[in-house]
């Protein structure tokens, strides 16, 4: 991969990536930014060529004279914390095959939910699919949460989920659904203030286990449900989110016990008063060996496994990163809202790992 930015104003310029920029190790289970100096000619382009990367969805920015810069020539950048990055993606794989698509059938909607509990606006994306506009028949639903440095756009800008979805539904391996996605934040958290950062929402992380979303989620429902073609069977209605999002989808999945009949959890930060106390629901839990939440997923998955609750345990690699998200996210979506004969280990009772 060879970056390039034409500047001639500047002395010099630096590459941002979470890739390895040079040959040596590149430790995955982070996605740190990696930084190279890049290399000028008289005309001030500004050139850094990488060694051959994996197939895979990456970030990066530039930098001259402390000025953080995007890719003026990439339409494709996404907006994490308080920055931007641009996004590039070395095809290769089935994942980033799914992550990549030149025209969209489906489409996205933005629109607003008054949250009384914490007197906010909650920005909510929605992803609808195809041929939504041209039936009235009613869609399966996906309630897609984000992490703790997240917001409504988490997922679509960073896990791909409109292109992922999209494809899948395209070669048959998912069914149409609508995808719900929620500035899930508790009060004061990023939802409203872009500028705050990581460490500002990690120092009030335990706002997140006062369950202000989860109070509120029955109108949110019920506000969708009247507005879009939203299923009202549980067999058609799911929940899934990243870390602590998966917190709250295991939460909502106790608290509205005949809401959710699919419960995915992507590298779960879960406690023993989550654990679930009926059989009706179908968990959906991945995460990676070096993961550091890994633990509390095994005891989760241990406790359920002795409650005969239905479960796919899904180990991967890595750690607690969008590249293991991404991956669960494109296992997740041909698996829910299937018939249940279909589905393995008569029941699903059982353990799926990847080596």
């Amino acid at each position: 991969m060879t970056f390039v930015l034409k500047r001639p104003e500047s002395r010099h310029v630096r590459i941002f990536c979470d890739c390895a920029l040079r040959n040596k190790k590149y430790n995955v289970n982070r996605e740190n930014l990696h930084s190279a100096r890049m290399h000028p000619d008289p005309s001030g382009r500004f050139t850094y060529t990488t060694p051959p990367l994996a197939p895979e969805v990456y970030t990066y920015r530039f930098q001259s004279h402390g000025q953080k810069l995007i890719d003026p020539g990439n339409a494709d950048s996404i907006r994490i914390s308080n920055g931007k990055r641009s996004v590039f993606i070395i095809p290769g794989s089935t994942l980033s095959d799914l992550c990549h698509t030149d025209s969209l059938a489906g489409r996205t909607e933005t629109c607003e939910f008054w949250d009384s509990a914490c007197g906010k606006t909650r920005r909510i994306l929605l992803y609808l699919p195809p041929d939504y506009d041209n039936t009235e028949q009613t869609y399966p639903v996906l309630y897609l949460l984000h992490g703790v440095d997240g917001n409504e756009m988490a997922w679509h800008d960073r896990g791909r989920v409109v292109q992922m979805a999209d494809n899948l539904i395209r070669q048959g391996k998912a069914k149409p659904m609508i995808i719900v996605m929620p500035d899930a934040n508790p009060e004061k958290l990023i939802g409203q203030n872009e500028s705050v950062g990581m460490m500002r929402n990690l120092l009030l992380y335990y706002s997140w286990f006062h369950h202000d979303f989860e109070q509120i989620f029955p109108q949110l429902d019920s506000s969708f449900s009247a507005r879009y073609h939203i299923s009202s069977d549980m067999n058609m209605r799911a929940v899934a989110g990243l870390s602590a999002g998966a917190s709250q989808s295991a939460t909502l999945a106790n608290m509205y016990e005949d809401n959710f009949k699919y419960v995915g959890l992507f590298s779960p930060i879960v406690h023993r008063k989550q654990l679930p106390s009926h059989r009706n629901t179908i968990y959906w839990i991945g995460t990676g060996k070096r993961d550091i939440f890994h633990p509390q997923s095994r005891r989760f998955v241990r406790k359920i496994h002795h409650q005969q609750i239905p479960y796919i345990y899904y180990k991967t690699p890595g750690g607690h990163v969008w590249r293991n998200w991404r991956l669960y996210l494109s296992e997740f979506l041909p698996f829910i809202f299937k018939d249940i004969e279909t589905m393995p280990d008569n029941g699903v009772r059982g353990k799926m790992e990847l080596p």
